[in-house]
């Protein structure tokens, strides 16, 4: 809750209290989770991409042998982002393909809770944002539509952060037209919720969108967010 309220100094102290308590219970597998869910996204909002792999890295490390497949897909996913905000495609590749790989090898039920919501959706998300972030615009719309049709209609932020991926890698391909279409109907999901994150994917995209302010699908999507900001 403090990252999607836009105070991060606040969750990397609940992160690091969470980290604690989880070496005190002797819980190696959760404290990876913790690394690699928490504090390597953590690193990335503030802005130390090198950080992220080396944080996934160490809960690779620190649960090996005590953490099931999926909980590996998702440390090898945290790290493969790390790699792409790097501009380390090659590497990307390589660890994108282990999460996919240990993924394949999970069973629901040898899961603790705590990775359960850990499926091929969320898999897809955090690999499109790697294609993303390398411009590597095809793939990340097909890892982005991937995602949202695997995530239900109750991961509502999930699915709006899901839609402007999308609608950035349309950008990349010039599909303008029908990347407003997509960041129209994220717009409609997050006039339903106060979400820090939410606004920053939002603002991401329309900085994609400013090379091409001239077009009308760009003007009537500007028209829709500030009928959507006048309303809230």
């Amino acid at each position: 809750m403090a990252v999607d309220t836009g105070q991060p100094g606040l969750a990397q102290r609940y992160y690091i209290q969470a980290l604690r308590l989880a070496q005190a219970a002797g819980d190696r597998a959760y404290g990876g989770y913790v690394l690699a869910a928490g504090m390597s996204h953590l690193a990335e909002t503030l802005g130390n991409p090198r950080e992220i792999a080396q944080l996934a890295r160490a809960a690779q490390e620190g649960a090996r042998g005590q953490v099931t497949p999926t909980a590996q897909a998702m440390f090898y996913a945290a790290e493969a982002r790390g790699h792409a905000l790097l501009g380390d495609a090659r590497t990307f590749a390589s660890v994108a393909g282990q999460a996919v790989d240990a993924l394949e090898h999970s069973d629901a039920d040898d899961d603790p809770d705590w990775i359960a919501h850990f499926d091929q959706a969320y898999l897809a998300d955090e690999l499109a944002h790697g294609h993303r972030d390398l411009g590597q615009a095809a793939p990340a719309a097909r890892r982005a539509e991937e995602s949202l049709a695997g995530h239900p209609v109750t991961r509502v932020r999930r699915r709006a952060i899901g839609l402007l991926l999308l609608a950035e890698a349309q950008v990349q391909q010039r599909e303008v037209e029908q990347a407003c279409h997509t960041g129209t109907e994220a717009v409609a999901l997050l006039s339903g919720l106060r979400s820090h994150r939410g606004a920053e994917y939002l603002d991401g995209f329309r900085r994609r969108l400013e090379p091409y302010g001239a077009e009308p699908s760009v003007r009537e999507f500007g028209a829709c967010l500030q009928e959507q900001e006048v309303a809230a």
